[in-house]
């Protein structure tokens, strides 16, 4: 149930470690229309959340709205503040960014959600908030009566239409829940099962179940990832309903280099029409080079279908820690 606007007293910003603009607290931004967005620069439902708050900056940061970002990590690579400082700048963020390494602004409202946002009215009292992607028209439509309870004559454009995806009630078509690698939320389709915080070779079995992970090869499994752990070619194999794939994975921190993955699609790589954006053709094969912690545009086709992914990679060190899924890019 929404809240009343002016029920709720916005708590103030604890622990953040400024990444993009001048540190400010809510009672420095008393008097102004403030947007907090809980992210993390690795989530693609952030991602695509992101767009839109590019366009409300555009629109209304000359009519008094403030927005900020908050990063709060779900990976322990999201903690690092040079890691967030570079996906900042390659995401093109123009607003304000604060690191949130111990989730205590996050634990301060009590959230639970990437994406998240929360819109803060001129007396610092939470106007309306947001969970997931969807709902940008009635969002903005609160963006503009909070502005203008400050400007009540002020000329605003028409709220951004929304898209048959963004509808409140649209059909959508029932696609594989993200599959983690770390053992504290993955799900491994090896009977052996996890093997945990130890180098443990694992067998491909037989049957490829749907919607876990199957896993061959040396890998030490750790709470929120999967490190290959020897210098041999290891695999990842998931059997997936959906038209694309991201997977959020890492290169070996101590080593140089990027973590090169090979990608193949029922068997075989990966064609023009199916390559991914983080992908290319290298010698008829489809790879993925990992130079960063980040999420990587794997694999997109045209429909939902049941397909066979299959990760190798002979790069030492390589993390893994969540493939996700999605009808659309």
């Amino acid at each position: 149930m929404k809240l009343k606007p002016g029920n709720l007293k916005a708590p103030e910003c604890i622990g953040l470690r400024w990444v993009q603009g001048e540190p400010r607290s809510l009672k420095d931004l008393e008097g102004q229309i403030v947007l907090l967005f809980f992210f993390d620069y690795s989530n693609e439902h952030c991602l695509r959340v992101l767009s839109y708050l590019k366009i409300w900056h555009g629109r209304y940061v000359d009519k008094g709205l403030e927005i900020l970002a908050i990063h709060t990590p779900e990976f322990d690579f999201g903690a690092d503040k040079a890691n967030v400082r570079r996906a900042v700048e390659d995401l093109g963020i123009p607003f304000s960014v604060a690191l949130d390494p111990e989730s205590k602004t996050w634990d301060t409202y009590a959230n639970r959600h990437w994406p998240a946002l929360y819109l803060i009215d001129k007396n610092g009292y939470i106007f309306d908030y947001q969970f997931g992607e969807g709902g940008y028209f009635d969002f903005e439509t609160s963006i503009q009566a909070c502005i203008k309870q400050v400007t009540p004559r002020i000329f605003l454009p028409r709220p951004i239409e929304l898209s048959t995806t963004d509808d409140t009630g649209a059909l959508v078509t029932p696609i594989t829940p993200n599959i983690y690698f770390g053992y504290r939320r993955g799900r491994i389709g090896n009977p052996e099962g996890f093997q945990e915080n130890s180098v443990a070779k694992y067998i491909l079995p037989e049957q490829i179940r749907s919607d876990v992970f199957q896993a061959e090869g040396f890998f030490l499994a750790r709470e929120d990832m999967l490190v290959h752990a020897d210098t041999e070619t290891v695999r990842l194999v998931l059997s997936f309903d959906a038209a694309e794939v991201y997977l959020i994975a890492a290169p070996d921190p101590t080593r140089t280099g990027p973590a090169k993955l090979t990608i193949l699609q029922d068997g075989n790589p990966l064609s023009q029409s199916t390559l991914g954006r983080s992908c290319t053709i290298e010698n008829g094969q489809s790879v993925c080079e990992v130079w960063f912690p980040n999420l990587y545009h794997i694999v997109k086709n045209d429909s939902c279908e049941r397909r066979l992914l299959e990760i190798q990679t002979a790069t030492p060190g390589a993390r893994f820690y969540c493939a996700t899924f999605t009808t659309e890019s």
